[in-house]
């Protein structure tokens, strides 16, 4: 070993020796807290923008003990206005079923009609409210059509004319599901002139009776 090498060999084993020393006889003081604020330190959030403090509103009730039977106030969207009426009170209303159906159990009367016609063109329907009404229409007392429904549009029908008196005779099936049978009844010449416009009421079984002249 030459002496530089032994030189720094004995300066390394003295620096060790010095660096445990200072570590030794290091005192270590503790930190005194008494007046440090650590417990009294406030931690604030704040709302962030566009939330609200307010108390959410209640959408659903889950009271179980509430009382069905109690009336909660209702928005009045008439206003209480006696010009304004809720379309759900509303009633449709028809002379049809409303009125004493004993004066209807009897034949009625259409009148009487001349024309030089080979023909006539007798247009028919339900001119109230249309319920199902049915008829027969019979000429001299044969059927010409043993069942027509009279419905809201026009059932239209040719009748070629006997010379001298033809009977024309509607006969009511039924009275659909309001009491009596109703119909329009328009009789037009074979140039599309009309001759009548009339309207019978009548209950079942019973007839309204046209005659036409033809001369």
């Amino acid at each position: 070993m030459t002496i530089r090498n032994l030189l720094f060999f004995l300066f390394i084993i003295q620096y060790s020796y010095s660096q445990d020393y200072r570590i030794n006889n290091l005192n270590l003081e503790s930190i005194d807290d008494s007046n440090s604020d650590i417990n009294v330190f406030e931690f604030n959030i704040g709302i962030p923008a566009g939330f609200t403090i307010k108390k959410p509103v209640d959408y659903f009730d889950f009271n179980l003990n509430y009382d069905f039977t109690i009336k909660k106030n209702k928005v009045d969207i008439t206003n209480n206005n006696d010009l304004l009426s809720p379309t759900w009170n509303i009633n449709q209303k028809f002379s049809e079923g409303n009125i004493n159906k004993s004066k209807f159990r009897r034949d009625f009367y259409l009148g009487n009609i001349e024309t030089n016609s080979k023909y006539i063109i007798i247009k028919c329907r339900d001119h109230e409210y249309i319920d199902g009404d049915r008829i027969r229409l019979m000429l001299n007392g044969s059927v010409i059509h043993p069942d027509i429904y009279l419905g809201s549009s026009f059932f239209v029908v040719d009748v070629d004319l006997s010379e001298g008196y033809n009977n024309i005779d509607f006969i009511a099936l039924n009275e659909g599901e309001s009491s009596p049978n109703t119909a329009q009844l328009i009789v037009l010449d074979e140039f599309g002139n009309q001759l009548s416009n009339k309207k019978w009421l009548i209950s079942t079984g019973y007839k309204a009776k046209l005659v036409v002249f033809k001369k």
